[in-house]
């Protein structure tokens, strides 16, 4: 093998498949989590993480202050959190 083959290999190192198994568990709590947001915060958490939008975007999408949008989406992120965080601790 050529010593720039080893070196992309390392830089991409495959996950195990426990890995694997716990990301998508991972993933399906946390979707299940933003899932039973209150739709108002569930549309701004997805809007600001998801699409990228900023809050002052959202806040003209939403007719409402950007504080406004700033408030709700932190809200969510808590909630979203709290409920990870009582899957995830063993």
């Amino acid at each position: 093998m050529w010593d720039e083959t080893l070196y992309r290999r390392a830089l991409r190192v495959p996950k195990t498949l426990d890995e694997s198994m716990i990301e998508k568990e991972r993933n399906e709590l946390f979707y299940k989590a933003v899932a039973r947001l209150p739709e108002i915060q569930r549309r701004r958490f997805l809007l600001y993480y998801e699409y990228d939008f900023n809050f002052y975007q959202i806040g003209e999408m939403e007719h409402c202050t950007a504080s406004a949008v700033q408030k709700s989406v932190s809200v969510a992120r808590e909630k979203v959190k709290a409920e990870m965080r009582k899957y995830l601790q063993p």
